[in-house]
């Protein structure tokens, strides 16, 4: 079974604009923090003194059921298991592995893209990914290269990040 799963449209226009909102709301708060991946973004990866909205939680518990994720731990290294990112016209990310949490798992994550804008889509594995508002991609971060294009155009490339540690034999059903 393949490691990248995209799900186009896994939630609504509605919830994306929720989260697309927040994120925008917040973003020169002190929790959203400039991460260096070779462009201009800024994430919530390294805080844990803020307050998600509850529709975040929402889509990760139908996240949690539809994969039956419900025995796994929610990734240590977010808070929540859960980041927030905003990444500006200019944004891109370098092509990277990320690290194994939790000793004998991988680290799964689940990545929807809530705006409606140019580039900054998924390079998984040396191949770019067309995503639009509400789709989800899923793979395992701590096993494939992945970064993102650059985001051009003049509106920013919004999204949430849900990560899991997972058992080495976990597969999508």
């Amino acid at each position: 079974m393949s490691k990248i799963k995209l799900f186009n449209k896994f939630i609504n226009e509605k919830d994306c604009e929720e989260l697309h909102k927040w994120i925008v709301l917040n973003r020169r708060k002190a929790f959203f923090k400039k991460v260096d991946m070779e462009g201009e973004r800024w994430s919530t990866r390294f805080s844990s003194d803020l307050v998600f909205p509850d529709k975040a939680f929402e889509i990760r518990n139908k996240i949690i059921d539809a994969f039956n994720l419900k025995n796994f731990c929610e990734e240590e290294f977010f808070y929540k298991g859960m980041v927030a990112s905003y990444a500006s016209p200019g944004d891109t990310c370098y092509l990277h592995i990320d690290p194994v949490y939790v000793a004998n798992t991988k680290t799964l994550h689940f990545n929807i893209k809530l705006s409606n804008n140019l580039g900054g889509n998924p390079i998984l594995s040396d191949t770019e990914i067309p995503t639009g508002q509400g789709d989800m991609w899923s793979y395992f971060v701590s096993e494939i290269e992945h970064g993102s294009s650059l985001v051009y155009g003049h509106s920013p490339r919004t999204m949430w990040v849900f990560g899991f540690s997972v058992n080495e034999n976990f597969t999508f059903k």
